[in-house]
């Protein structure tokens, strides 16, 4: 009796937690985010909020915005072939000049021989003639005058097409520029150009291809991404799984509430806030070309014109010896090159990037921070819990404006934090005077991985 029992209770042990396939396709929910602002400016509120000192970007686990919006051609580049290169492998036999000319020449087609009215009949060999026997200098002068009045016949004149005509007429009297929009004509990638070493003061380089894709000055209202089954790690997602589109829809139309962004992704959540990723989220305008980092305002950058005739003063304005002074000076004292310097890297702007022609700026967005969901056994339970912080940014006017003076302004960012705990398929709202996020968390049901073929056998 006692071992029926015994034996009754370690099954029953056995058999009361479920067994599962497989950790990895469990705890994978759909985020839904939606991000607006106020049309409410700092300087109006008589709240005072902290500020952020440097507009630095946030740290996290996770950034596919930036993937999606500044996506790495590296792998699109190495793929396209090398212009004018043979397309042919390097391991193909060289074709042989009979093959080529099968697959290339064409056979010109045979003319007719032009009738010729003082070409003689040809019987048994011998040429026989109407003409007289004349003699050679006459000959020569009959063939100069026949040369001259006989020439290359003059080419046949085709009139236009009645169409061609109307075109003519439309674009005499309407211009041209009325009838066909304007378009920049778009370079097909096709093909890439083969790099060449070059010899810099400093070192050799060798030129790499400048694969850079310069930020946008503005977040689109929505992102499109695509539906993975069985996906490794977090994936946009398209827009085609937004649930709350009507109500993102309804923020167009209350006053005083700006769009910034819609977008949806998924991801594996999981438990603990230490072991949980940080997702980044931005969206808005792009502030890098008028402040920053600091938030102070940028020099204004002059036109081109500007620019040739400051520097056509500057050369006006110094004496013709400049140059030959500066060259006499070095030529009398010169200067080691050291060797460190040659084989120093290049200098990086804002965001990392080799120094290059044109300043590439990290971007500073009206709206950037994180999120991060994790879940949390309380009472035994699982719960998901939102961590959050975002930063919005805005310009003011400084405080060191001078009066009469042009005014001057500078971007301030004001950070928000929040932490709370949330229920799926609930949408909850984050809100801010400035600013708003929408988040509504819903279960997916992962897919089992496909079995092998030996084992569907």
């Amino acid at each position: 009796m006692r071992r029926i029992i015994g034996s009754l209770l370690a099954l029953s042990c056995i058999t009361a937690y479920p067994v599962h396939a497989n950790d990895e396709d469990k705890w994978w929910f759909d985020i839904e985010v939606m991000l607006f602002a106020r049309d409410t400016a700092v300087s109006d509120m008589a709240e005072r909020f902290e500020r952020q000192q440097v507009l630095s970007t946030p740290n996290t686990d996770w950034d596919l915005l930036t993937e999606y919006y500044q996506p790495d051609i590296t792998m699109v580049y190495n793929s396209l072939p090398v212009c004018n290169a043979p397309t042919s492998p390097l391991w193909a036999e060289a074709p042989s000049q009979e093959e080529i000319l099968r697959e290339y020449y064409i056979e010109p087609e045979p003319e007719e021989p032009a009738l010729d009215d003082q070409a003689g009949l040809v019987e048994n060999g011998q040429v026989i003639s109407d003409e007289p026997f004349v003699l050679a200098d006459e000959a020569a002068h009959g063939i100069q005058a026949s040369e001259n009045t006989f020439g290359e016949p003059e080419p046949e004149i085709i009139p236009p097409a009645p169409g061609a005509i109307a075109a003519y007429w439309l674009s005499f009297n309407l211009n041209e520029e009325q009838l066909t929009p304007v378009s920049v004509k778009r370079r097909p990638l096709n093909c890439v150009t083969p790099t060449e070493p070059s010899l810099n003061p400093q070192s050799w380089q060798w030129p790499q291809p400048d694969l850079y894709v310069p930020p946008r000055q503005q977040t689109p209202l929505y992102v499109h991404g695509a539906d993975f089954k069985r996906a490794n790690g977090p994936h946009l997602l398209p827009t085609n799984q937004l649930t709350q589109d009507d109500i993102y829809t309804s923020i167009r139309w209350r006053k005083g509430i700006e769009r910034l962004a819609h977008f949806s992704w998924r991801q594996q959540v999981k438990f603990g806030q230490d072991k949980a990723e940080t997702l980044r989220l931005f969206a808005g305008q792009n502030f890098a070309q008028q402040f920053t980092q600091n938030g102070d305002l940028r020099p204004q950058q002059l036109t081109p014109g500007d620019e040739a005739s400051s520097e056509q003063n500057a050369e006006l304005a110094e004496p013709e010896d400049t140059f030959f002074a500066e060259l006499n000076q070095r030529l009398s004292n010169p200067q080691p090159i050291s060797f460190a310097g040659m084989m120093a890297p290049p200098e990086t702007n804002d965001d990392g990037n080799t120094q290059s022609d044109i300043k590439r700026l990290s971007p500073i967005w009206e709206l950037d921070g994180f999120i991060q969901i994790y879940l949390k056994y309380i009472n035994r339970v699982p719960y998901l819990h939102i961590n959050s912080e975002l930063f919005y940014r805005q310009p003011v006017l400084s405080a060191t404006s001078l009066p009469g003076a042009a005014p001057a302004y500078e971007l301030v960012s004001i950070p928000f934090s929040q932490q709370r705990r949330v229920i799926s398929t609930q949408l909850h709202y984050f809100d801010h005077p400035l600013f708003g996020m929408l988040v509504q968390i819903r279960r997916y049901d992962r897919p089992a991985a496909p079995q092998p073929a030996e084992e569907q056998d």
